[in-house]
């Protein structure tokens, strides 16, 4: 600015001394016509008086012209001088103190003039330049633009020319430089030479060397990466898509830009994305999305960051992660395969493990049945034997008592051993015995029939006989405790044909159920236990378990165990028939009673375990099997 300043002084000095000089040569004119008009009347031989007294005048006017104007010219001669000189001085003060570098020279590239700053930025003294040519100075690879550009100034005439070119020092080093240049005309209008200032853009070069290299890099990341970034104002309008040629976007980026992401995108998502943006912008944190988008005839999975880069735009890094997902759904399916192949094989090893204990359990059932059976019929068919031969006894004993007479030793005895009363009770006793080892018998045919140990195929079998058998087993449970008292077993049993099943495994299904219900009945976890305990003991409320049986739609075989305990809530209904479920307290419960017994039920005979149940209440099991297989 300084320097176009300085220039257009100076342009307007030279304007003024171009008119002045001007008038002075209009004066030398009119002096040169006055001292040709004095030669004439002087050389003149035959002058006519009128003519001569006309020149007199003429001379006179002219004589005094002349004078006055010696006095202008010599008026302005001082007053161009002054200002010249102040001019001068201004202008030197002005070149002297600047920063940039200011020179002048002729149009063959002459130094004309130059500044004393040379010697500050580039080490040149300015007599060491003075009457040079600038062309040694330029490097060898600028000179020929700073030649084109001088050659089209003065061909063009034009005003100014800017050129940027390495300038050598006197160190022999070189340095960047910008020259701006303006021609200097003379008089004529035609160019002399030129002047101008020359600034040091070393610092800046280097400031762009550095960010061309930089950009460089960053491009070869950017082709090198496959991650969009995608710059974007707060209404979704795309501005800048990097790198250009990035294959995965929705569109080409030229058809992307300067449209927003409702014109390009689907609805939904897009709205999910303008939200993202503005959320961006109004947290100032970094929003993480991750969305799929239809390109080509794949869908393709991408995971963006959304930062803000000021308060209307943001920068958004889109990555495809299509790959990831899909090792990631791999990766899914194989811990789902595997989650499940567990659960299979804890299932598997808790029903082995469940079949093992009924297995030993059907073992030692039938073992000890059979071990009690062979003595009890053994006394069993001995007693008969025994109660006929006491019949014997007897009869002789009265017929020696009604041919003794009056024995006294007879009667003695008879009255000491109170034969009377042995008459009397023998057979009482024998009957009772009897009775005792037919329940016995029962008892073992019931342990028989609940363990099954000789059934490993689909048999007819009377649910009633099982049901009766399991009922024999869990007797004990069933009688009065400091808990509560006896509980008592309702019977509420329908007209059932035999039934096709596993007569075992069914048997396995009403013990876990009843047992269940036998703890509901005992648990006393619940807000209202004590007051139910409470009911219990004094009879206001008697713990029941209720077992009904019905023949459905012709085809199948409904049995229903009801208890009134503490019922279950819904979502504990849910998980009920979960492996490893439990509400009982460790060591108790193994969470797999129920789990198998749904299993037994529903894919061992094709049929349906429900329950339902109401906390307070009490709880319902019903089993659904078909009659036939």
């Amino acid at each position: 600015m300084c320097t176009n300043k300085i220039n257009d002084e100076v342009l307007l000095l030279r304007q003024q001394n171009a008119q002045l000089l001007q008038q002075l040569e209009a004066l030398q004119d009119l002096y040169s016509t006055t001292l040709l008009a004095e030669q004439e009347l002087v050389t003149d031989e035959v002058p006519q008086d009128l003519q001569l007294i006309e020149l007199q005048s003429k001379l006179q006017d002219n004589s005094a012209f002349v004078e006055s104007a010696k006095k202008i010219r010599g008026q302005y001669h001082q007053a161009t001088a002054t200002a010249l000189a102040e001019s001068e001085a201004k202008y030197r003060q002005l070149v002297e103190n600047i920063s940039d570098l200011i020179f002048s020279m002729s149009v063959q590239g002459l130094f004309t003039y130059v500044s004393p700053q040379y010697k500050n930025v580039l080490g040149w003294e300015p007599s060491d330049l003075l009457g040079q040519p600038f062309a040694p100075l330029l490097h060898p690879d600028d000179f020929p633009l700073a030649q084109r550009k001088i050659q089209e100034m003065v061909e063009t005439k034009g005003q100014r020319i800017t050129i940027e070119f390495r300038h050598r020092q006197k160190d022999g080093n070189w340095c960047w430089m910008r020259s701006v240049a303006s021609p200097i005309f003379d008089s004529e209008g035609e160019i002399i030479g030129l002047h101008g200032a020359i600034s040091d853009i070393s610092s800046r070069k280097q400031a762009e060397e550095l960010i061309k290299a930089s950009q460089s890099e960053l491009l070869a990341l950017f082709n090198a990466m496959q991650d969009v970034i995608l710059v974007l104002d707060a209404e979704g309008r795309y501005l800048k898509i990097a790198p250009s040629g990035a294959p995965l976007l929705y569109q080409p980026p030229a058809e992307l830009v300067g449209r927003k992401i409702h014109e390009v995108l689907p609805s939904a998502f897009a709205d999910y994305f303008l939200n993202s943006i503005q959320e961006a912008l109004l947290t100032k944190k970094t929003v993480k999305v991750e969305y799929s988008l239809p390109i080509g005839d794949r869908e393709v999975w991408f995971e963006a960051n959304i930062a803000s880069m000021s308060e209307n735009t943001v920068v958004c890094v889109a990555r495809d992660i299509n790959e990831r997902k899909q090792m990631e759904d791999q990766l899914r399916q194989q811990t789902e395969n595997l989650a499940q192949t567990l659960q299979e094989l804890r299932q598997t090893q808790a029903q082995m493990i469940q079949a093992e204990k009924m297995s030993s359990l059907g073992q030692l059932v039938a073992g000890v049945a059979h071990e009690i059976n062979n003595p009890v019929n053994f006394i069993h068919g001995n007693l008969s034997h025994l109660e006929e031969y006491t019949q014997d006894l007897l009869r002789i004993i009265y017929l020696y008592q009604q041919q003794s007479g009056n024995k006294l030793e007879f009667q003695a005895l008879c009255e000491e051993i109170d034969l009377e009363y042995i008459q009397k009770d023998v057979p009482k006793i024998l009957s009772s015995m009897k009775v005792g080892t037919q329940r016995i018998r029962q008892i073992v045919l019931s342990l028989r029939t609940f363990s099954r140990i000789d059934e490993a195929e689909f048999k007819a079998v009377d649910i009633h006989e099982s049901i009766d058998s399991t009922l024999m087993v869990l007797q004990h449970r069933f009688q009065e405790t400091t808990k509560l008292p006896a509980i008592q077993v309702i019977k509420d049993f329908g007209t059932l044909p035999l039934v096709e099943c596993y007569g075992g495994q069914l048997n396995q299904v009403f013990m876990n159920i009843l047992a269940n219900a036998i703890d509901a009945l005992e648990e006393s976890t619940i807000e209202n236990a004590q007051l139910r305990i409470d009911n219990l003991t004094s009879g206001l409320l008697t713990p029941t378990i209720a077992i009904r049986t019905s023949v459905i739609d012709s085809g199948w075989v409904k049995i229903a165990i009801a208890d009134n305990g503490i019922g279950m809530s819904e979502q504990i209904q849910k998980q009920v028939f979960n492996p490893f479920f439990t509400k009982k307290p460790v060591g108790k419960g193994t969470g797999m009673g129920m789990f198998i017994s749904y299993q037994i039920i529903t894919e061992t005979h094709g049929g349906k375990l429900e329950c339902h149940s109401t906390p307070a209440v009490g709880t319902e099991f019903v089993i659904t099997i078909p009659i036939q297989h």
